[in-house]
């Protein structure tokens, strides 16, 4: 699993155009390359199959049909996908749904909206191995 961003392959997992431009300019500036975005989960696991492998998703959780929480589901019980990191980047953030996340088998939380300032640093520490739940 890759910890820099020019070398990680990450998936962004948002139905918003506007928040999946803003996670891809950010990570884009900080030398990620291998950025998809897609707006289901179908779609996301989808895509994750035709890789070789997924460093991280970056999942929203109030979608349209699938939720992020059915999408972990998704992703952990699937043979390649599961020890890929997967981070809930939603801006619903109070206690009970940064609790359900952390239920749910997310390994770190990060809060809409994102710090510019911070993003890729987050990112970069998920990557490592870090397990980080900022909401604020």
């Amino acid at each position: 699993m890759s910890t820099d961003l020019k070398d990680a392959t990450i998936i962004v997992v948002e139905d918003d155009p506007n928040s999946y431009l803003a996670t891809l300019d950010l990570l884009q500036m900080e030398g990620a390359t291998a950025v998809h975005c897609c707006s289901s989960g179908n779609s996301a696991v989808a895509l994750a199959e035709t890789l070789p492998q997924v460093d991280l998703f970056l999942i929203d959780i109030y979608m349209p049909g699938e939720t992020g929480y059915d999408i972990i589901k998704r992703i952990r019980n699937h043979p390649t996908l599961a020890f890929s990191k997967v981070v809930a980047l939603t801006a619903s953030v109070m206690y009970d749904d940064i609790k359900r996340v952390k239920q749910a088998g997310f390994d770190s939380f990060i809060g809409k909206p994102v710090r510019p300032a911070r993003f890729a640093n987050q990112v970069r520490q998920i990557l490592a191995g870090e397990s980080l739940w900022e909401w604020r």
